[in-house]
């Protein structure tokens, strides 16, 4: 298991746990601030500044560059991190939630200057009760009267958007607001999450999966499709055999592949149980 269940679930998924959802932990006011503050700053934070700092990051020797990103690894888990968790298992995240109101991606906002994008589901962050929190959104997107801000979802709504995007290609990730409070699904990809962006330069900011994705062999028919869902470049293809596989390094088992597998020869194994993969977080 990551390290967020050890220390914040009791040796169980974290983000499985009730406590981590709680109004208790929202009313702390440190705690509204960041997120009244982190809404402000990514929102307004343009791509180029932060390709420029990792560009600049990548001309350091390697050591030392890795060095800086254990740093700020740390402090980001303190802060704000996510982990990638399958659809299944947001069914039972949801249910834990005190409220589910789809919001505007900060993220795309950033990257692509969208202030339309609802990629982001709030967990208890109900903008009608939290209206410093409502008050960051509405400055930072700045919404025409044609754009539809904090839209409650009941749980239905939310897995049948959720499910949308995962045919889309998206992953879905949890997030928190000062550790261990979870205030969020995001939907993420390659192109235009920040995180993922942070990614790409070898700055991790989201644990991967409590599981791992497998091939059945026997039933794979060799179709490709699965190839293009992968955001993590996990799965190949074996031009001898004709059939998908997935390498176990490079998963970080969000399942979206199975979303595209008609033969549902895809599955989910726990990550603990791979010999490979269990240590890779």
């Amino acid at each position: 298991m990551c390290q967020f269940c050890h220390k914040h679930g009791e040796g169980k998924k974290w983000y499985l746990q009730a406590e981590n959802y709680s109004n208790e932990l929202l009313s702390d006011m440190c705690r509204r601030q960041y997120i009244k503050g982190f809404v402000s700053d990514i929102g307004n934070c343009p791509v180029s500044k932060l390709d420029n700092t990792f560009r600049q990051a990548m001309k350091a020797p390697s050591w030392l560059r890795h060095l800086l990103y254990r740093f700020n690894e740390r402090r980001y888990r303190r802060d704000h991190f996510g982990q990638v968790v399958p659809l299944e298992e947001l069914e039972e995240v949801l249910d834990l939630a005190n409220s589910i109101v789809l919001l505007p991606c900060v993220c795309r906002k950033s990257t692509t200057g969208r202030r339309d994008a609802n990629y982001c589901i709030g967990l208890g962050l109900d903008p009608e009760k939290l209206l410093d929190v409502k008050d960051a959104f509405l400055e930072t997107f700045r919404p025409g009267p044609e754009v539809k801000l904090f839209e409650k979802l009941s749980k239905a709504e939310a897995i049948k958007l959720h499910k949308k995007f995962e045919r889309d290609g998206l992953i879905h990730t949890i997030w928190t607001f000062k550790t261990p409070f979870i205030g969020a699904i995001c939907n993420c990809d390659r192109a235009d999450c920040l995180a993922m962006h942070s990614y790409r330069y070898e700055l991790r900011l989201f644990f991967r999966g409590e599981y791992i994705g497998e091939i059945d062999e026997p039933t794979c028919i060799g179709c490709r499709a699965c190839l293009a869902m992968c955001q993590f470049g996990a799965i190949g293809f074996s031009v001898d055999r004709r059939k998908a596989f997935i390498d176990p390094v490079r998963c970080y088992g969000c399942g979206v592949c199975r979303s595209v597998c008609e033969q549902g020869a895809i599955q989910l194994t726990a990550r603990s149980e791979h010999p490979l993969a269990r240590n890779l977080w």
